[in-house]
């Protein structure tokens, strides 16, 4: 078992190490060992608000709203600052290059309707092919219909969508995410791929996925 072999380690086990072990946790949605490693990692980086979150989306996936609040009041009390969900692409122009920012569930962007049509339009295509939107990763705790709309607000699908619509046919695209993408996004830029014909590479704060014909060069482990 991994957490028995970090404890026996020769060495001290830092935040990185422990860190791992609950990434680990929220691949295979073991949730009591994840609150077991998680009091390890905030003993050692009690500032470091990405294990919160990461706790948090466990939490999520497991539909324990309870705890989602717990840990987002801890946050609060804490005076730790959660950083929002944002991503963003370079354009090339003539002289300049600009650069369009995303923030998670905006609407402020002058493309904003056609944005959201376009992800419309997807997903009904990865619903006709028995793909349903991963409700969890809404984190909030409201009817199905939020919680798709919120989904459907997450900065990356934002981004992708808007070069989706500003590129040639055929061009890659090339997103930078602040976050960890989450697995619904991760679904839905798998999907994309295959169904617009485009290579997508996504940097997000823990490695470069290439997506490309319906599949990800992470096979499912980031």
């Amino acid at each position: 078992m991994a957490y028995k072999f970090i404890k026996s380690m020769s060495i001290e086990p830092d935040a990185t190490i422990w860190g791992a072990l609950l990434c680990g946790c929220r691949i295979h949605h073991n949730v009591k060992l994840a609150e077991k490693v998680a009091e390890r990692v905030f003993e050692l980086e009690p500032e470091n608000t990405g294990y919160y979150v990461l706790l948090a989306n466990i939490y999520a996936e497991a539909e324990k709203w309870e705890e989602v609040k717990s840990i987002r009041e801890k946050i609060g009390s804490r005076g730790l600052k959660k950083n929002p969900g944002c991503s963003w692409i370079e354009v090339k122009g003539k002289v300049h290059r600009k650069v369009h920012i995303f923030v998670a569930g905006d609407g402020s962007h002058p493309q904003a309707q056609k944005i959201e049509s376009l992800l419309n339009r997807f997903r009904s295509k990865m619903k006709e092919e028995n793909y349903f939107p991963k409700m969890r990763y809404a984190m909030i705790n409201a009817n199905d219909l939020e919680k798709e709309m919120a989904l459907c607000g997450h900065s990356e699908k934002l981004a992708m969508a808007f070069r989706i619509l500003s590129l040639p046919p055929g061009k890659t695209i090339r997103v930078t995410k602040n976050l960890r993408v989450c697995s619904d996004c991760h679904d839905m830029a798998k999907f994309m791929s295959k169904s617009a014909r485009r290579e997508i590479i996504m940097r997000d704060s823990n490695r470069f996925h290439h997506f490309k014909d319906g599949t990800c060069s992470c096979r499912g482990f980031w």
